[in-house]
């Protein structure tokens, strides 16, 4: 290891650490949103989803104050810790017999997934020529998908003897070896250079960096467009998987559990394959192009023969791209920028505008559904708007890359 460039070593030290914390997120996952549906039902997804803008928006105003107070290491060192301790907590409230941890516990588990492992991708944005990134990023997903796969594999072999409750104590623990081991790759490699604090421009969130480059504007608009179509799609296969699997609660967890860890298992071959391949031999331009498309082609099947299989094809089409080429193809963005960029304003797109995306099109439905609208009939359409949106901003995307760097 110790032979390898300094950049190849950032790179499979902090997979390695994103690949413990996806296998936790996956014993969350799964076990979070099944607990939340037996405890107040599908229908009311919207509801707690609508509330996630505010929690991440707070989130990451919180990270950008303790970034500023303590730099990248240990600002990563807390927020893995303390996200542990958080799940932790929720589980024994759950072994009270509690219902309002139930939603809390979903919102947690909504921002701290982004929270960190975007901060392993600022260290790694930082430390990789543009170059290596194209050649590597792909198998960096592959590597931390690893942990999605086995983590979702596990859930679906263990959820229905140990139950939902305990895959949240397991999420918890999981969190531990990677944040020593993050941090250790801090301590042996160095943090990036942190540029002095401008008292007349400062912020914590790195505003100001998005009036200074258009970038950033039209990552945040890909993510939000990106996010409402994941949102639309999940919703209306968990209300289908809740019609399917109906007061059969780990079961669905466990059903979900092998749905989670067959993706994570497929995705490998898109994360260490036809991602460094597409990076090398295929414009950004192109490769961002196809992503909306082949998600328009999905949700277009899913429209035309709405089912289990259908909506559940389109959503793990949208998850396996969006966690392998989608992510290594946007994170090559990222790359020529500077530190507020990397560490700031990245957090604002891939943390806040994510889970916005996502909550911020659920405000919406939950209106909407007040007014008497059944909006589960309108998910699939809705994604596929979305997709058309997304292709439209690509354009304008990938023009202000190529001339900002």
């Amino acid at each position: 290891m110790n032979r390898l460039p300094r950049e190849y070593q950032v790179a499979i030290l902090m997979a390695l650490s994103a690949m413990f914390t996806l296998a936790g997120y996956e014993f969350i996952r799964s076990a979070s949103t099944v607990l939340f549906k037996s405890a107040y039902g599908a229908e009311n997804l919207p509801l707690v989803m609508a509330t996630m803008p505010f929690v991440v928006f707070a989130g990451v105003a919180l990270y950008g104050r303790i970034l500023t107070a303590l730099g990248p290491r240990r600002t990563l060192l807390v927020t893995s810790l303390g996200s542990g301790l958080l799940i932790f907590c929720c589980y024994l409230m759950l072994l009270s017999g509690s219902k309002i941890v139930t939603p809390v516990l979903f919102l947690i588990k909504e921002l701290y997934i982004v929270l960190l492992i975007e901060q392993y991708w600022s260290y790694i944005n930082s430390s990789l020529s543009p170059t290596t990134a194209k050649k590597v990023n792909g198998p960096v997903t592959g590597v931390a998908g690893l942990g999605g796969a086995i983590g979702g594999t596990l859930v679906g072999i263990t959820a229905s003897q140990w139950g939902a409750e305990t895959m949240i104590l397991l999420a918890a623990v999981s969190v531990i070896p990677a944040a020593l081991l993050s941090n250790f790759t801090y301590m042996k490699l160095g943090e990036p250079e942190i540029p002095v604090a401008d008292p007349e421009n400062g912020s914590h969130m790195g505003w100001q960096k998005f009036k200074e480059n258009r970038t950033l504007v039209y990552l945040l608009a890909v993510v939000l467009m990106s996010q409402l179509v994941a949102a639309v799609l999940d919703l209306k296969f968990q209300g289908l998987l809740s019609i399917e699997f109906a007061d059969a609660q780990d079961k669905e967890t466990a059903f979900q559990g092998w749905f989670w860890g067959t993706l994570n298992t497929s995705v490998l071959v898109l994360q260490f394959i036809v991602a460094p391949l597409l990076l090398s031999f295929v414009s950004l331009r192109v490769i961002h192009v196809l992503m909306p498309l082949i998600h328009a082609c999905a949700i277009g099947f899913a429209l035309y023969e709405p089912s289990i299989f259908s909506v559940g094809l389109a959503f793990f089409l949208f998850k396996a791209f969006d966690y392998s080429v989608f992510r290594a193809a946007k994170e090559v963005l990222y790359v020529p920028l500077g530190y507020d960029e990397r560490y700031r304003a990245k957090q604002v797109i891939d943390v806040f505008g994510y889970r916005t995306g996502k909550g911020g099109s659920s405000v919406v439905i939950v209106m909407l559904q007040k007014l008497g609208v059944v909006m589960s009939n309108y998910y699939l359409a809705i994604g596929f708007v979305a997709t058309a949106v997304w292709l439209a901003l690509v354009f304008q995307l990938t023009k202000h890359a190529e001339k900002d760097n």
